[in-house]
């Protein structure tokens, strides 16, 4: 044999247990840097109340077998499960096509098919340096019918819906309250509808979205519009809709 075939099968020989070596040393860091799935908890609540837990894998959807029971509920609709107790749209998720990578709570949204009547009385809160706002002074110390002026009355058209035209000015700010008391304010986060152009969101002393004040950026002639659940304020609906330039010719005097 030739020294040339010598070598050139020891290298041969050389270069197949390398590969060889590599395969299995391959193999074995695969192995090694693989770790179990982790084990996660989702929670199903109506409200207040847990309807049950689900155990599942992170990273991977859920079988709806699982869980659809909880998706049903005597006189009410199921609209849906949120990652959010007031069922905001973007937190809405689908567990059998959604995964999750850590323990989740998700709220249903149950429609009741009959609410019940809201009998309290809402009204517009706030402050204005021009408007009628400026005699409302943020549900001051007011008559009766001083604070008709600033209430949200049934429209009819709906059960539970409410509304108030008023005029609002750049820089006036409100909230939405019952029974003239700061118990259960609505705030900025709480309008379901709002353009962004005429309102904002001008903070407050609640540290949250939904009991910030809604400053006016735009004058105009707006109508309120309220509808509630009494039994489930999640539910409840708010919108800001813009009619026209102010009406009132006059500035409201000090």
């Amino acid at each position: 044999m030739g020294k040339r075939s010598f070598f050139t099968k020891m290298l041969a020989g050389s270069m197949t247990t390398m590969l060889v070596i590599g395969s299995l040393s391959g193999c074995g860091s695969s192995k090694a840097a693989g770790k179990p799935a982790e084990e996660i908890t989702v929670t199903f609540m109506n409200q207040d109340e847990t309807l049950g837990t689900v155990t599942g894998t992170a990273g991977e959807a859920l079988d709806k077998a699982t869980y659809e029971a909880y998706e049903q509920a005597d006189g009410a609709e199921f609209n849906g499960w949120f990652e959010t107790p007031s069922f905001v749209e973007a937190s809405k998720k689908d567990p059998s096509t959604d995964t999750f990578d850590k323990d989740t709570t998700l709220y249903g949204d149950f429609r009741a098919e009959a609410a019940a009547e809201d009998t309290r009385h809402w009204y517009i809160a706030g402050t204005s340096t021009k408007g009628s706002l400026q005699v409302n002074n943020w549900a001051a110390d007011l008559s009766d019918e001083e604070k008709a002026e600033f209430e949200l009355v049934p429209t009819g058209v709906n059960a539970n819906e409410f509304s108030l035209t008023i005029d609002l000015f750049e820089g006036d700010q409100f909230q939405v309250i019952h029974d003239w008391s700061w118990d259960g304010q609505k705030g900025f986060g709480k309008f379901t509808d709002i353009d962004e152009t005429q309102m904002k969101n001008a903070g407050g002393l609640g540290g949250t979205d939904d009991t910030a004040n809604v400053e006016v950026v735009v004058d105009g002639n707006y109508t309120i519009t309220l509808t509630t659940n009494p039994d489930n304020q999640a539910q409840d609906t708010l919108s800001i809709v813009r009619n026209s330039d102010p009406v009132a010719t006059e500035e409201v005097s000090e």
